[in-house]
């Protein structure tokens, strides 16, 4: 069956062979300023690679400056005061303190994402690639918009344009229905990081 567009981010699916699961979520300082709306699977990255605080990261810096990891929720302080509340989401607003957000950073973690609008076909499979950004829908749960672009698929294993790249896919997904048709556009995808904070060889 063709598939249909569907976008809800990085979906964490588990680990690569080898390597300890590590169900930990890191915590990043998010600026109580930060006005940029980041949803529940967005990639996330250091406010222009210079600051101590995270923010939703740019498809055109991901290749640039690693990504620091996949958004899973936040904590802070309302603007209007009170206790500390959790949500999936940054809304994208001032607050009242600085936020705690909770990101999978773990080297070998892999994530259920689907395709920008092109087929996920097996030969894609070790390239390195970009992903599409933008404002998370903050009506309905808050769940990240962000996918893979397949256009930006770069083949080998050196050079400065695949070693940039903050994705590399992994596999196709291997279920059934929406996602798993080869043939048409929108299909999902399993990545792993490849230019990421923890699997960066350069200084920041």
């Amino acid at each position: 069956m063709a598939n249909t567009q569907a976008t809800f981010g990085f979906k964490h699916r588990g680990y690569l062979g080898g390597g300890a699961p590590d169900y930990q979520l890191h915590p990043y300082t998010i600026s109580s300023s930060n006005t940029t709306a980041i949803g529940f699977g967005d990639p996330v990255g250091y406010v222009n690679n210079t600051s101590a605080f995270v923010t939703l990261a740019s498809a055109s810096l991901a290749t640039v400056n690693p990504i620091v990891g996949i958004f899973q929720g936040c904590y802070f302080v309302p603007a209007a005061g009170g206790a500390p509340v959790y949500s999936a989401f940054w809304p994208g607003a001032a607050q009242g303190s600085n936020g705690t957000a909770l990101v999978i950073d773990a080297p070998n973690a892999l994530f259920l994402v689907a395709a920008l609008n092109t087929s996920a076909v097996a030969s894609s499979i070790g390239n390195t690639v970009n992903f599409t950004s933008g404002p998370c829908q903050t009506v309905g749960g808050g769940f990240s918009i962000a996918t893979i672009d397949t256009s930006t698929g770069t083949s080998g294993l050196t050079g400065t344009t695949s070693s940039y790249m903050p994705f590399r896919i992994v596999g196709l997904y291997d279920g059934v229905g929406n996602g798993s048709d080869p043939t048409t556009p929108y299909g999902w995808m399993i990545v792993g990081f490849n230019y990421q904070l923890n699997r960066s060889f350069v200084a920041l």
